[in-house]
């Protein structure tokens, strides 16, 4: 079946399968990214490697936030930590971490 500018056609033919056909666009709300559209995705994460070591939620941002000055400071540092570009930014980041943890 061939429809030019009336992608319509597709959908009111219920009998095709799901697909389209490369990037015409034409037949693709009913292809692999319009089923995605329909469903609920969720993730599930497991450990294959050192299932002894688990990881815990620091303190400092663990709900009920005890205090979130505190808490801000420790993800500023993080961030400053994993994202500043030189070392000094990176060593205020880890000073910045360990306070948020104190």
């Amino acid at each position: 079946m061939q429809a030019s500018a009336d992608s319509g056609v597709f959908y009111l033919n219920q009998a095709m399968p799901f697909g389209g056909v490369k990037a015409s666009g034409h037949g693709r709300f009913g292809g692999e990214e319009g089923l995605r559209s329909l469903c609920s995705v969720k993730s599930i994460t497991q450990d294959r490697f050192f299932s002894y070591i688990r990881t815990s939620i620091p303190p400092p941002v663990d709900y009920p936030i005890p205090d979130p000055k505190k808490a801000w400071g420790f993800l500023v540092g993080l961030v400053n930590l994993a994202y500043a570009r030189r070392l000094w930014g990176r060593a205020k980041g880890l000073g910045g971490l360990i306070k948020g943890l104190m």
